[in-house]
């Protein structure tokens, strides 16, 4: 058997088209972001169209920078949207109130503290009774929230613990992509600016180039 072939996320959609077209290029999660500072910011309305107009089994993800739980149910609910990517500082008290979610925990890695803090959720997310379904490690960058086109750093990835379902983001393109997925080897891989024309804008060809290569390097 060849190796399970690496899941494809493409984060920051603006448009129903582009939701198709990733679809299209076999993407099987679209994030859209609700951050309001984020130039990729999606309008609820039109994130429910772009819910209602995918294909299975494309799955939506909805991001959420330090929002109250409940507001984040609530937009859930409202834009029908089943997965929801936490990418602030949210305490894992916050994964009770939204377990009834499919849960994805970012965590932006740029030191050996940065993981050290990672571990120290996860135990406290488990001791709660809650862990997330999924944890995505992002690049740390000052003041930015996501988005970066920054790698993390290469020394980092073997202090991470055992995560069977890793997301790996951070500065990935269709040109490096390969190369992170043979060495980290993550569940899920997730690009926004990588596959960009400008911000929100994604480039058709790009996302599928990115596609091809991810997933020939997990095979």
């Amino acid at each position: 058997m060849s190796h399970p072939t690496v899941r494809i996320k493409v984060c920051g959609l603006t448009s129903i088209a582009q939701a198709l077209a990733c679809a299209t290029a076999g993407a099987d999660w679209v994030g859209l972001n609700f951050h309001p500072a984020s130039p990729r910011r999606v309008d609820p309305a039109l994130a429910a169209e772009i819910v209602a107009a995918l294909p299975s089994p494309t799955e939506v993800v909805g991001l959420f920078v330090d929002r109250p739980p409940d507001e984040v149910a609530a937009l859930a609910d409202r834009t029908r949207i089943g997965i929801v990517q936490l990418h602030g500082q949210e305490p894992p008290e916050d994964l009770l109130t939204l377990s009834h979610l499919r849960l994805v925990r970012a965590f932006r890695i740029g030191s050996a503290e940065a993981v050290a803090a990672m571990v120290a959720y996860l135990r406290r997310a488990e001791d709660l009774g809650r862990v997330p379904d999924e944890v995505l490690v992002d690049a740390f960058v000052p003041g930015r929230d996501g988005g970066t086109g920054q790698a993390i750093a290469d020394h980092l990835f073997p202090l991470l613990p055992p995560l069977p379902r890793l997301i790996l983001a951070g500065g990935l393109t269709p040109e490096n992509v390969a190369e992170r997925v043979a060495r980290v080897r993550p569940w899920m891989v997730d690009v926004a600016s990588g596959v960009e024309s400008a911000p929100g804008q994604k480039d058709p060809l790009r996302v599928v180039s990115f596609i091809r290569a991810a997933r020939s390097a997990a095979t």
